[in-house]
């Protein structure tokens, strides 16, 4: 392959520099587009159109809680209603908040720059404080994607997800750590709060971290192959991502448009249902909880579960949940069509950048001069591809109702590397998640145990398109008989000195049984 000649046709100048990127980057599409030559593919009308079947869903108020000492311990839920009866004060709440991060964001950096909390809106949000991925604008606040080639860049204008939050009441505190243009998995400026010589994962990993240091209760991030889940996996909190096109993206900077989803972040699933319905547009009145009778619902146990999520499905079954065991289309042809379509679509996005010189590391730069090199039968084949990976899910959702399944193979690695055994993280952490984007169908993921080492697992329930509300209940249903949502971090061992032995120190505390 002769390198010079395709960064020519590209419209790149055939730089040493170009071609020794192109030479480390190429394979992430090189590789996936042989790999896909030989497979069929369908037209997009070809696909069937499979809706959540009705299941009966309940809400209510949930029960007061007990045991929280401090205010910013409190889940968005339970924050929303201690206000609202009078119990808690939303300065109180601010407080608490703020000095949680003037404590842990020191070793933690969950965030790049916070900001000056405005008066509370009436509404269901009323003074609840929130992060906010540094991708989304927030006006009059920097907004500069966790990039050099964006930095100084102040948004005059709030992206919509940040109106509505704000209309609804919510008071945002900050901005948090991404990966670059969220390119990446590993969110280079955040650490683990279980341990800080850990990764947080990416590219949402200052908004999970920030969530499981009891730093805020609710925050906003996105995901165009995982970057919701992956990190919430790894810190131990809940994210829902929902069905492409439900939350508007005005306002928040596009990696691959037919990928990316701007989704809720909190520690459980009726705190992200909640926000969810705030994004969408739909705030309830109240606070509540939804729930479901779990002897209407099927769950498919995919074949690639790990104990931990077998631990899940059992925990379901004895809720009164069908279990269903089910073949998960094959995730290695989702990967490899993910690494076509979103790296075109990632390309031309940032195409003028490329172009005139804009200030990206030479990874991202690598990556993004990649997919300009995607000759065109090859994107359009990719996308045939991945019709018949949407007709193969959607045939799935005919026989279950939610699929049950990991949210990353690996959930601890250590801070600051950018491959395991020589394969980058993005191959290595996304096999379970590309697929919910590559489909556009929402998922939630939501922690269900630790490792050996004390850091968290997470597990993850996909649905057919539309079905937000049955996720979270399930989900919910599973977090209200277990205990992993309200487990933290332990505090002192957010320290540089402490921090090379938190694993150690965090494992014994976090081994105890499912359930």
């Amino acid at each position: 392959m002769d390198l010079s000649v395709i960064a020519a046709w590209a419209g790149l100048e055939p730089t040493r520099e170009r071609l020794a990127r192109l030479t480390a980057a190429a394979p992430f599409v090189t590789v996936p587009i042989e790999a896909l030559r030989d497979l069929p593919g369908i037209p997009d009308s070809e696909v069937p159109v499979v809706r959540p079947r009705a299941i009966p869903l309940r809400h209510e108020a949930p029960a007061r809680t007990s045991g929280v000492t401090e205010p910013c311990d409190l889940g968005l839920v339970d924050a929303a209603l201690a206000i609202r009866r009078g119990e808690l004060s939303p300065v109180e709440l601010l407080r608490s908040c703020l000095a949680a991060i003037d404590r842990t964001d020191p070793v933690i950096g969950a965030f790049v720059r916070l900001t000056s909390p405005h008066s509370p809106a009436d509404g269901v949000l009323h003074g609840i404080p929130y992060a906010a991925k540094d991708i989304v604008d927030t006006a009059g606040a920097a907004c500069e994607c966790g990039s050099d080639a964006f930095a100084g860049r102040v948004p005059s204008a709030d992206a919509t997800v940040v109106t509505r939050i704000r209309a609804a009441g919510g008071v945002l505190v900050g901005k948090t750590a991404t990966h670059e243009i969220a390119l990446g998995m590993s969110t280079p400026h955040a650490r683990n709060p279980w341990d800080p010589s850990k990764m947080a994962s990416g590219s949402s990993g200052g908004s999970a971290a920030a969530l499981a240091a009891r730093q805020v209760p609710m925050a906003l991030g996105s995901d165009t192959g995982g970057s919701l889940r992956v990190p919430s996996a790894f810190c131990g909190t809940t994210a829902i991502k929902p069905t492409h096109g439900l939350v508007p993206g005005t306002g928040v900077m596009s990696l691959a448009r037919s990928f990316d989803v701007v989704g809720p972040m909190a520690r459980s699933a009726q705190d992200c249902w909640l926000l969810l319905r705030v994004l969408t547009g739909q705030a309830p009145p109240e606070p509540d909880h939804v729930h479901v009778d779990m002897r209407q619902v099927r769950v498919g146990v995919a074949d690639v579960s790990t104990p931990d999520q077998l631990a899940v499905a059992e925990t379901l079954r004895g809720l009164g949940a069908e279990l269903v065991d089910v073949r998960l289309p094959p995730p290695e042809i989702a990967q490899a069509v993910g690494g076509v379509v979103a790296s075109v679509e990632a390309s031309a996005e940032f195409r003028a950048h490329v172009a005139r010189g804009a200030r990206f590391s030479e990874e991202v730069l690598g990556l993004l001069e990649a997919g300009l090199t995607v000759p065109a039968a090859d994107f359009l084949h990719a996308n045939r591809v991945r019709a018949a990976i949407r007709r193969d899910y959607a045939e799935l959702f005919e026989r279950v109702d939610v699929l049950l399944l990991p949210t990353s193979p690996v959930t601890d690695l250590p801070h600051g590397i950018s491959d395991v055994d020589g394969v980058p993280l993005i191959p290595v952490l996304t096999p379970f998640t590309f697929p919910a984007n590559l489909t556009g169908l929402p998922a939630i993921a939501f922690p269900c145990g630790f490792t050996a080492s004390g850091m968290p697992v997470g597990a993850q329930l996909y649905g057919p398109a539309g079905s937000e509300q049955l996720l979270a209940a399930v989900a919910g249903a599973y977090q209200d008989v277990t205990d992993w949502t309200a487990r933290k971090p332990d505090e002192s061992l957010l320290s540089s000195s402490t921090a090379t032995n938190a694993s150690a120190a965090t494992a014994a505390k976090n081994q105890n049984p499912h359930g």
